[in-house]
């Protein structure tokens, strides 16, 4: 509580809040005298200017598109609400997905990927139009960026249901390293973000974030109009075989006997990896991580620091892969650990633009690291006493990340006297 006081003396007349994004925190971060946000770190939303990564030559061709798009919004509409109708989009497709492929074993009708791919699309122009349509109106704020990336971060759920509904990977270790790969490399860029205070959009001039979600909803619709498992089933050996047997002599036996839906999943875990490692890179050499004036031990401590951020989030992911997939419902674990998953992430994000501390050690994660390891070890534990575990779980977790959202929320539109689902009057430029 101490240290809440000295932050909101600093903010009230005393010296400048100061960025504690490179501070040491280990166990538990420095208590609030109310809510979640310091009101040091209401000072820093307050003046948060968002700073995104470079853009794709795609990002270039599209925009005029998504301006004209903008323009067609009422003046009325406010940011936010452009951002949670995208939101809506995924949820009405990841409720087809839950109805028809509740576990993600068995495809579901054409109609539904088709549903899926027009909602991946619209769900991402509308999150193109969300930034645009407030400085429009002139309604920019750094609530924006919370709605923003938190609807990315749960959204992801549904990316992974519609991929996985059309593999029908439900029931694998598949499906865990795709929603673990894809999890985990979202959290850590917006963990990058938190130590360099720049947020990746992409890698290189050809490959980001509007290739990657315009990709899946074409891939979506394509799919959409094909026989799906015996496209997908087909062994790389039956795929390869016209090229001729010379050919298949240089290909490994593990290769020629994996299916192509298992090879489509070992490109997009290899991506993943290969995004991380590069995030982990970018932050290793920031000068804010490793200043040229620094010594070696205070910037070895520094990369510590800031690699520890990291150790709940990979505890995620081997908790996850410590449960049998036979053992549990799918969808039960999938949702369990995505709200987990989206409740870190977000919590990062605010934190990012309050340059508070982001202790290395959530507790948040400690329910679901317990339940799998459960769940592994009980032999007396059955299928359905897990899901039951499981789906407590879920409703826990939907129940504190609304809350904390909420609380959150509440803070920074006191803070920046505006309203968060409309356009308060006198606000607008």
């Amino acid at each position: 509580m101490a240290a809440a006081k000295s932050n909101g003396a600093a903010t009230s007349g005393g010296s400048d809040p100061k960025d504690e994004t490179l501070t040491s925190c280990l166990l538990f971060e420095p208590s609030v005298e109310k809510g979640n946000i310091s009101l040091s770190g209401l000072h820093f939303i307050a003046t948060h200017q968002y700073r995104a990564g470079s853009y794709t030559h795609l990002d270039n061709l599209l925009n005029p598109t998504w301006n004209y798009l903008t323009e067609l919004l009422p003046m009325w509409l406010a940011p936010n609400m452009v951002t949670t109708l995208g939101g809506l989009h995924c949820g009405l497709g990841y409720g087809l997905l839950w109805w028809y492929a509740p576990d993600f074993d068995k495809s579901p009708p054409d109609w539904v990927i088709a549903v899926c791919a027009y909602c991946t699309i619209a769900y991402y122009t509308l999150d193109c139009m969300d930034g645009k349509q407030a400085r429009r109106t002139g309604t920019s704020s750094p609530l924006g960026q919370l709605f923003d990336h938190g609807f990315d971060c749960i959204c992801t759920l549904f990316h992974l249901a519609t991929v996985s509904a059309y593999l029908c990977c439900g029931g694998t270790y598949w499906f865990i390293s795709i929603q673990t790969s894809l999890q985990l490399a979202f959290f850590m860029a917006q963990w990058e973000e938190y130590h360099t205070h720049i947020l990746p959009h992409c890698a290189g001039k050809w490959c980001g974030t509007t290739e990657v979600n315009y990709a899946l909803g074409l891939m979506a619709f394509l799919n959409s109009l094909i026989d799906r498992e015996a496209f997908f089933t087909r062994s790389m050996k039956e795929i390869l075989k016209p090229m001729g047997y010379s050919f298949l002599e240089y290909i490994p036996d593990v290769l020629e006997e994996m299916e192509l839906r298992h090879v489509g999943m070992c490109g997009w875990n290899i991506m993943s990896v290969i995004l991380m490692i590069m995030s982990v890179r970018r932050v290793l050499i920031h000068p804010r991580i490793a200043p040229p004036s620094a010594s070696y031990a205070e910037v070895f401590q520094s990369r510590v620091n800031a690699m520890s951020k990291l150790l709940t989030p990979f505890a995620l992911c081997l908790a996850a892969f410590l449960v049998p997939p036979k053992a549990v419902r799918t969808r039960y674990l999938s949702v369990t650990l995505g709200l987990c998953f989206s409740i870190l992430t977000k919590k990062i994000i605010v934190f990012s633009m309050a340059k508070m501390p982001f202790a290395a050690v959530q507790w948040d994660a400690f329910p679901l690291l317990l339940t799998a390891m459960w769940i592994r070890f009980d032999d007396n534990l059955t299928k359905m006493g897990a899901d039951f575990v499981l789906g407590i779980l879920c409703f826990y977790y939907t129940w504190r990340m609304l809350h904390w959202v909420n609380t959150a929320i509440d803070q920074i539109c006191e803070r920046l006297d505006i309203y968060c689902f409309t356009i308060k009057r006198g606000k607008r430029d």
